[in-house]
């Protein structure tokens, strides 16, 4: 069974982040296993940026081409509204730059930020 996907809501990044889920405008998806949310991803508007984010439980990690579809859907629909498109990457996980790579995103000269830029 694939993961349901559903657009993203204040109530999934609440649930998902607790009090940090309160902030800036964001629009992406959630997944949903089961009933239970394994994953969030899309783009949140900081200081006039663009900053792409995904982030997975374990229980999403079997669905990887699912979640590289996604990803690339959303990117798409943002690359078409903005020239620039930002990325942190996570130290922590170390298939992060090969995955920001092949979404299209480069190292910028900021530690862990990677851009894409149209």
């Amino acid at each position: 069974m694939l993961p349901e996907i559903v657009p993203l809501n204040h109530d999934h990044l609440v649930e998902w982040y607790g009090d940090g889920g309160r902030g800036p405008t964001v629009k992406g998806v959630a997944a949903f296993l089961d009933g239970k949310m394994i994953a969030v991803a899309g783009f949140r508007l900081s200081r006039g940026h663009v900053i792409a984010f995904c982030d997975l439980r374990d229980e999403a990690r079997p669905y990887k081409h699912a979640i590289h579809r996604t990803a690339l859907a959303l990117l798409n629909e943002a690359k078409a509204r903005h020239r620039r498109i930002l990325a942190i990457c996570d130290t922590n996980e170390k298939t992060a730059p090969k995955w920001l790579t092949r979404l299209g995103f480069r190292p910028s000269h900021e530690a862990d930020i990677w851009e894409w830029r149209g």
